[in-house]
């Protein structure tokens, strides 16, 4: 029988292998003792002669997705990254060929385990950087394989890696093949339990060709093939097919025939997306400025922190002169037409001349939750002076100096970003038990009405709650919360719009219904209906319309 290991239990192998890879350098290559990293964090780092390589390792304690982001902070050093398992087989790498100011390896899935992420400079020129890994976006559901049908698919250097899934048979083993023509550096392939993620095998770019051979399965696979590291995209052909040959066959030329109508529901795979337009390239001369990540749109904040609200934002297109920064280079101010905001650097770009960028001291900026700062005018603050004469004998008035502190006024609002209070879970169509619960207190300090729509209650800024789905056969998700009050419920949904509803089914709690439902990432907030009300309760998720409040 199998035993399922305790939450801690992970957390101690985990770490009992973060530090076997502390102690045991020879493993990687390094030359420094590496620096943890956690999902959520940026790290300043230096690249020079003495030190040609930055480690760090980050611990994963459950499956997850992540981006890794070098940003350059001096002129001339480009960075390159790669991202090697606890074992030392390279998982995915970006050399930066075009030796940009940025490296970044996206939508990165890793399972439960130890990690190390080394930086190098990809232009020779030493130079310091800000290494961040931020949680990734839910992947899109894998392409489903057909048996006998010889896929071809190319792995590019700056996409994730490209996802496929195949259903295992109770009665027959499977075979699966994955060829490249490259005889050096072909794509890193990966296969993994498709329900667990567990990791089953894993192959380097030092082989052209694998061939797995699984036995006997009620299970579900996936196969991943990543980038290894070039900068052109590394071909690839990808087949599967039963071990003793009863159904289509891998063998060029074969004739694919009908799939047998697996015993599983299968993933229904999303139309092809046309690829990403390539960003246009940054200045490397002039003044420092920062622009989109990703070319979409981008919060400019009165502070630099989440807590601080939006001031605006850039487009996707646009350049902001930066005007300063933190000192770990977490956050970067910026002019835009006047107004001064900060934009965190785990969204952006960088370009022209930034080693020289002054480092702000935040000594007026509000701790989180703090809605009074606090403030002691220095030597260049001015100050007014009011004063009125009295009419006695002293020649000289009395008057007493009134300065105008500065106000920053801390306004709650969602978050979806920020880690869920009450945690999160993974759900594929047709999940048992159904419903699935969790315990959720509700109420916090965001008032939710500012997103319209007729939205109410007050909520925390993080979700209370996210749940990554993978959608099914089954045409309805359902969310639901019964409590000891008045309740309301928002949900932001996997294509970025907040659905929001107050009572249902006659009762004080809400339900939310999602018909088609899409795959991704779904963030619940529960809010009380009053202000600074707490309200006890349980969260449902359920397939299944006769269940509700």
């Amino acid at each position: 029988m199998f035993h399922h290991r305790s939450r801690d239990a992970w957390l101690a192998i985990v770490w009992a292998t973060v530090f076997s890879l502390l102690v045991a350098p020879a493993a990687f290559a390094q030359d420094e003792e590496p620096v943890l990293i956690q999902v959520g964090e940026n790290k300043i780092g230096e690249i020079s002669a003495e030190v040609p390589v930055q480690v760090f390792v980050i611990a994963i304690t459950e499956p997850q997705v992540i981006d890794v982001q070098a940003l350059s902070l001096d002129p001339g050093f480009a960075p390159a990254l790669q991202v090697f398992d606890s074992s030392g087989l390279l998982l995915q790498a970006t050399p930066n060929a075009d030796l940009g100011t940025v490296a970044q390896i996206r939508s990165l899935a890793l399972s439960a385990g130890a990690y190390h992420i080394e930086v190098r400079s990809a232009s020779g020129e030493p130079g310091q950087f800000v290494l961040g890994v931020q949680e990734g976006e839910a992947l899109a559901p894998p392409v489903v394989l057909a048996l006998g049908e010889i896929v071809e698919g190319a792995a590019g250097s700056d996409q994730p890696p490209q996802r496929y899934t195949f259903a295992g048979s109770e009665t027959n083993g499977m075979l699966l093949f994955v060829e490249s023509d490259l005889l050096t550096g072909a794509p890193v392939v990966t296969l993994k339990n498709a329900d667990s993620l567990e990791l089953l095998a894993l192959s380097g770019a030092s082989l052209a060709g694998v061939r797995y051979r699984i036995p006997p399965s009620p299970n579900n696979f996936l196969v991943e093939v990543a980038n290894s590291g070039s900068s052109a995209d590394q071909a690839y052909t990808l087949c599967v097919q039963t071990d003793d040959a009863t159904g289509p066959t891998c063998e060029a030329g074969a004739p694919v025939e009908a799939t047998p109508t697996p015993t599983i529901t299968p993933f229904v795979a999303p139309p092809t997306p046309i690829p990403p337009q390539p960003l246009p390239p940054l200045p490397t001369t002039g003044a420092c400025v920062v622009a989109s990540l990703t070319g979409g749109a981008v919060n400019v904040r009165s502070g630099p922190s989440t807590q601080f609200p939006p001031l605006f934002q850039i487009s996707g297109n646009a350049l902001a002169a930066v005007t300063g920064r933190l000192a770990d280079g977490s956050w970067f101010q910026v002019n835009v037409n006047g107004v001064v905001g900060w934009i965190s650097s785990s969204v952006i770009r960088i370009g022209g001349q930034c080693g020289n960028v002054t480092v702000v001291v935040m000594t007026s900026t509000p701790p989180p939750g703090s809605t009074t700062p606090t403030w002691t005018p220095d030597a260049t603050t001015s100050i007014t002076p009011t004063w009125t004469a009295t009419p006695t004998d002293a020649v000289t008035p009395t008057w007493t100096p009134t300065p105008t502190l500065p106000q920053f006024e801390m306004v709650a609002t969602l978050n979806f970003s920020l880690p869920p209070v009450y945690g999160s879970t993974a759900l594929t169509s047709g999940f048992v038990p159904d419903p699935f619960s969790a315990g959720v207190t509700a109420g916090g300090p965001a008032n939710v009405s500012y997103l319209g729509g007729g939205c109410s209650g007050y909520a925390t800024a993080a979700p209370s709650f996210s749940v990554n789905y993978t959608s099914g056969a089954f045409p309805t998700l359902r969310f639901y919360f019964i409590g000891g009050g008045d309740t309301t419920m928002i949900i932001n949904t996997p294509g970025g719009s907040y659905v929001c509803v107050d009572d249902s089914f006659g009762t004080l709690n809400p339900t939310i219904d999602f018909n088609t439902p899409s795959s991704g990432r779904y963030d619940i907030w529960i809010g009380s209906f009053a202000a600074g009300a707490s309200v006890g309760g349980t969260l449902y998720v359920t397939e299944n319309t006769a269940n509700h409040p």
